[in-house]
């Protein structure tokens, strides 16, 4: 199995690893294609094997002269809201790490069978053609720690491999690998639609999946449209019927991801979303941000009032005051 990943030649990456099936594939998938990368571990401490995949992890990169960079989080399988916080924690530590140490590239190992537990979970939810669609090979995101805020990539060069065939792959090359057990643990809902449906589903069918994925890829773009504004922290999109796609997107780039109330919500009212981002609206435009509470005296007040800026906002712009004057031409030539 070889992928094409002459796109990564010219970054500095870092890719998510776990030391399971997938990662450790596309560990050694980048490394025959002459990637230059580094690696970036969480461990959660929840599983007997957890030390044992970290030491087999440190082994592994000094082997290969990789850096490895690993946080030990603390967190409970018993947490009701286990997945959501293991994920917070995994991308805070990545936007940590890229920042500190200049990476502008993030490679994670999502592949063929998590689009499909993606699609699945999606409609048992009531989910559009967008949501479908689920996770693109490549995208672009801004990522903050401290005072320090880069641009970077997302590259998933698995998207189109199924797990049967990165499984092949590593056992035909005698590649140690660790199984995740918690994936077993059918409480979870992923774990219920991997184990009931969707791997048996694309053992039969990968072929068809991965090409039902590409076209659905291509009309997401289509459908999602684009923003009127951004500049990856303030996203600016017009008033239509796929508003709540392109809010949600904007959500997700600033590191939330929204409920299907609370998609559908974000367009009937103004709005602050997870304590964390604001979404206000005028006659035309939606606006998203990120939300703070502070008080402003009546002078910024008054010039808010005037610029017609919604007041969702105003905490923000009042103290990023280069923002508020790009976003004020945007508005006066629209």
């Amino acid at each position: 199995m070889r992928l094409e990943l002459e796109y990564l030649q010219n970054k500095k990456p870092l890719l998510a690893f776990s030391h399971g099936v997938d990662s450790t594939a596309l560990f050694y998938l980048l490394d025959d294609a002459g990637v230059s990368f580094d690696c970036a571990m969480v461990n959660y401490q929840t599983r007997p094997t957890s030390l044992s995949e970290e030491l087999s992890a440190k082994e592994l990169c000094e082997k290969y002269h990789k850096n490895l960079y690993i946080h030990r989080a603390n967190l409970k399988l018993e947490n009701s809201n286990f997945e959501n916080s293991a994920r917070d924690i995994r991308y805070e530590f990545f936007a940590k790490i890229m920042c500190e140490y200049d990476y502008d590239a993030l490679i994670l190992a999502h592949q063929l069978n998590d689009s499909l537990e993606w699609l699945l979970m999606q409609l048992s939810k009531g989910s559009g053609a967008v949501g479908l669609a689920g996770m693109m090979p490549k995208s672009k995101k801004r990522v903050k720690f401290q005072n320090i805020t880069k641009d970077i990539e997302i590259f998933r060069p698995l998207l189109g491999v199924s797990r049967d065939e990165i499984l092949n792959y590593l056992n035909s090359k005698n590649i140690r690998y660790f199984i995740d057990s918690s994936n077993q643990n059918l409480k979870f809902k992923r774990n219920k639609i991997r184990a009931e449906f969707s791997d048996k589903f694309i053992s039969q069918f990968a072929s068809g999946v991965k090409r039902s994925f590409e076209l659905l890829r291509d009309d997401a773009k289509i459908l999602l449209g684009e923003f009127e504004y951004d500049d990856g922290e303030i996203f600016v999109l017009q008033k239509s019927l796929n508003s709540s796609n392109l809010i949600d997107q904007a959500c997700k780039k600033l590191g939330v991801l929204m409920s299907q109330k609370t998609r559908e919500l974000s367009t009937q009212n103004d709005c602050v979303i997870s304590h964390k981002i604001a979404i206000t609206s005028n006659q035309n435009y939606y606006f998203i941000a990120p939300y703070i509470k502070i008080t402003m005296d009546k002078k910024t007040k008054e010039r808010f009032r005037i610029l017609k800026i919604p007041p969702l906002l105003r905490p923000y712009l009042s103290l990023n005051s280069h923002k508020l004057n790009a976003l004020d031409r945007f508005l006066s030539q629209s």
